[in-house]
């Protein structure tokens, strides 16, 4: 540490020399024989830095003497070293120990460290590898990162240099022969760097551009905020590649076609997965950083993708367009690749060239944060409501996991901010938060996470997987007794063989989706209706008005009377169900019978015995899926059922209902236990937090920002486009929605953050659009519709206009 500090005193820019702790980043990459390095920056100026690197053994034997750390300084040049022996100054260098802290003792760590000067601000080294002399531990993971110069790649973004680097996890110890299945991971929207501690603020995107980060400034981690998920995996025999899509992708802003430049992180998904081919297939020698010869090691045949926030999206677009006719992608690849499985976190589903994307023909799950403020209408089940309507030649489920108390940011450990923060507000509506607005992170979210990634990859992806997992996922069997709620939506894919329409609300009211009248009794309403947040496409009924009594009903006739559908192939009546928001928390419950050809009807079934109709978290009605066994229906005649009967012996309170995607369908998913299947969930079995936290709660007013905000110019760009430079004391924080410019009632979302200050964001109105405002007419920013925080920058002075 006294080396570090004569080095800074060295230095004129180091003002008195004393030691500032900035960050710890490019978190501890570990080796297959349990030793790890982690970098500490420990001061950063505009034309250097001192670093140090903390080398840890977990091993249970102490090193005997050599351990290794590959590192890549860049165009840096060092200048001042202390604690190890270096082979070089400058690019990618290898430093190995002193004499004196050869030897690590189990759980002990010993440190090297380095000043080095820079042509830019904002460059920072890279840890490229690890290792000892150590043999592998039986069941560790070993993590390695590979990193590739930047470059414009015409096929991933032509306006945008960027670059293939990514975090690559695997078992410690390789079975000689074995190839293994392969996981690929993409993180979302955010800034590239960040500053400060406890929280690290990231508002600055500099690296998105130019590769560096201003000074005092580290390089966020976007891909390492995965981990714990990908550590998981990596220990159960998957070899996983988490992306950094810092570079470039991040600069890109979006066009009209594709807002979200959706189609750039897909292609860079997909130009990862033929670099891998090629090391797989010796086209090209595997990068030595990673510590293993890839030779022949992928199992393409069993791939799985993960993707969160715009990354959701994103790794379904790559799945389609590998896919699509005409591909230049399968030719690319070295390998065939089979992408059995896709589970995304709080995905967008904006779409690229006005086309939507699904994941039809494999197994998919969402998990839906109920308290997302990024994505607060929850985008991601409208792939879910699409895919119920897809035939597939083969059953592959999909499903929904809607997750009570959990956020859109704090599934990425790198992401230290919730996605609302600000004062006034500390956590979610209606439901308790599985995060402490007081700290920066949520370990109890990201379990909610990691169960579900490693129940779902298990399950579906590799050779010897155990598609008994699944059981997580549908709703046919018990929740597990974990200490948050999940809401569950399940469709078991396939055709009509499995999955049967029996009644999707289609055709106008009143009318089934087999054209026959449908019948109601009693004091009720029933409307066919579109469900707000829920895809376009999709459609419900509102059932309200209702005046309770054993008479009052809904009934769908699939059949005329004296016929009806064989239904003796399939093993449950699947219905989704939700009630609006209200203030009341008391559960609401229906009947459920089934009628035969002849109108007589089977035994009721409760609605409550299989979900929970309570006031959903901010009303976001994902319409959770119950699945009731056919065989629960005594007095069915199941040769033929003309019809399904909702009756309301009990009130609403005034409520409404939402039921949609009625189907009868065939059992999918493997037993966990025979004593587990068909269990019904019942009420009283709820996971905990399954009630409103305050009834009657409502979302907060947005946030609006009125000090430090100015419009800094209003210039002509072009013949046709008017650039609107705005600044503001609070940054404008990258997120999956698109900052959103609004000028009187005109509306902008090109926009641009100069030189990556998120404190100053340039947007571009057509002049059509600014001529048509008045003189004076007022400025805000926000993220769109729904948006928590408005930026408001009073009124623009049309006469400001500067050539």
């Amino acid at each position: 540490m006294w080396r570090a500090a004569a080095a800074l005193a060295l230095l004129p820019a180091c003002g008195d020399g004393s030691k500032e702790l900035i960050d710890t980043a490019q978190v501890a990459l570990e080796g297959a024989n349990g030793i790890s390095a982690d970098r500490v920056m420990d001061s950063q100026w505009g034309q250097g830095y001192c670093t140090r690197i903390i080398v840890s053994n977990q091993h249970p034997s102490a090193t005997t003497g050599t351990w290794s750390v590959g590192l890549d300084v860049g165009p840096g040049a060092i200048f001042s070293s202390w604690d190890g022996t270096f082979s070089g100054s400058t690019g990618q260098i290898t430093v190995t120990p002193l004499g004196n802290n050869a030897a690590i003792p189990p759980s002990g760590d010993v440190e090297f460290g380095f000043c080095a000067s820079i042509p830019s601000p904002g460059i920072q080294p890279v840890i490229l590898s690890v290792d000892s002399d150590l043999p592998p531990m039986g069941n560790g993971v070993a993590i390695a990162e590979y990193k590739f110069p930047a470059a414009i790649d015409a096929m991933v973004s032509p306006d945008y240099a960027t670059e293939l680097w990514a975090s690559f996890y695997r078992p410690a110890s390789l079975e000689a022969g074995r190839q293994y299945p392969l996981l690929v991971f993409l993180h979302g929207n955010h800034a590239t760097c960040g500053t400060g501690a406890n929280p690290r603020v990231d508002n600055n995107n500099q690296y998105a551009q130019t590769g560096t980060c201003p000074a005092n400034y580290v390089v966020v981690a976007n891909h390492r905020g995965y981990d714990y998920m990908a550590s998981d995996l990596a220990a159960r025999g998957y070899f996983v590649v988490s992306i950094n899509a810092n570079r470039g992708i991040h600069a890109d802003p979006g066009s009209p076609s594709d807002e979200f430049a959706i189609g750039p992180r897909g292609r860079l998904v997909l130009r990862h997965l033929e670099r891998l081919s090629r090391w797989d297939s010796g086209a090209e020698p595997t990068p030595p950083e990673l510590g293993v010869d890839m030779l022949d090691r992928i199992d393409f045949d069993q791939v799985g993708f993960l993707g969160h926030s715009r990354g959701g999206e994103s790794v379904r677009f790559a799945y389609n367009e590998y896919r699509r006719s005409g591909s230049p992608w399968p030719a690319l690849i070295e390998s065939p690749v089979s992408i059995r499985g896709i589970f995304e976190i709080g995905p967008t589903d904006r779409g690229v060239n006005g086309q939507l994307f699904n994941a039809d023909q494999t197994a998919w799950n969402v998990i839906l944060p109920a308290c997302d403020w990024d994505q607060s209408d929850l985008p991601g089940v409208r792939p879910f409501d699409r895919m119920m309507s897809i035939a597939e030649p083969a059953p592959f489920f999909k499903s929904f996991y809607h997750v009570w108390g959990a956020n859109h940011n704090y599934y990425n450990s790198e992401w230290q901010q919730a996605d609302f923060f600000g004062p006034g507000f500390t956590g979610c509506i209606d439901h308790e938060e599985l995060f402490d607005p007081a700290e920066h992170g949520s370990p109890a979210q990201r379990e909610t996470g990691r169960f579900a990634a490693a129940s779902f990859f298990t399950a579906n992806v590799g050779a010897q997987r155990d598609e008994a997992a699944n059981a997580l996922f549908d709703p046919a069997f018990p929740f597990p007794d974990v200490p948050y709620r999940v809401n569950r939506g399940y469709h078991p894919g396939g055709d009509a063989t499995y999955s049967l329409l029996l009644e999707d609300f289609i055709n106008p009211t009143g009318t089934s989706s087999y054209g026959l009248p449908n019948s109601i009794g009693g004091t009720i309403s029933v409307e066919h209706t579109m469900v707000s947040q829920h895809d376009p496409s999709h459609r419900g009924a509102r059932i309200h008005g209702v005046v309770a009594g054993s008479s009052t009903f809904f009934q769908s006739n699939w059949s005329a009377a004296g016929t009806g559908f064989d239904l003796t192939g399939y093993d449950y009546l699947d219905l989704r169900a939700d009630v609006g928001w209200r203030s009341d928390p008391i559960s609401a419950t229906f009947l459920v019978e089934l009628v035969n050809a002849d109108d007589s009807r089977s035994s009721a079934v409760a609605i409550h015995e299989f979900l929970e109709l309570d006031s959903p978290p901010r009303g976001n009605t994902t319409l959770q899926t119950a699945r009731i066994p056919l065989s629960s229906f005594s007095g069915a005649a199941l040769g033929s059922v003309r019809g399904v009967r909702l009756t309301f012996s009990t009130p609403l309170n005034g409520d409404s209902l939402y039921v949609a995607n009625i189907r009868a369908t065939r059992a999918t998913t493997a037993s966990p236990a025979a004593s587990a299947r068909l269990a019904p969930i019942a009420s009283s079995a709820a996971p905990r937090r399954s009630v409103a936290r305050d009834a009657g709660a409502i979302a907060p007013e947005p946030r609006r920002i009125t000090a430090g905000n100015a419009i800094k110019s209003v210039r002509r760009s072009g013949v046709d486009g008017v650039e609107l430079t705005l600044t503001s004391a609070e940054f404008f924080d990258l997120r999956a929605t698109n900052l959103v410019l609004t000028v009187g009632a005109e509306r902008s979302i090109r926009a641009r953050h100069p030189n990556g200050d998120l404190h100053t964001v340039q947007f571009l109105l057509p002049r059509a659009a600014f001529d048509r405002l008045a003189a004076r007419e007022p400025v805000k920013v926000d993220y769109g519709q729904g948006s928590s925080v408005i930026w408001d920058f009073g009124h623009l002075d049309k006469t400001s206009l500067a050539p």
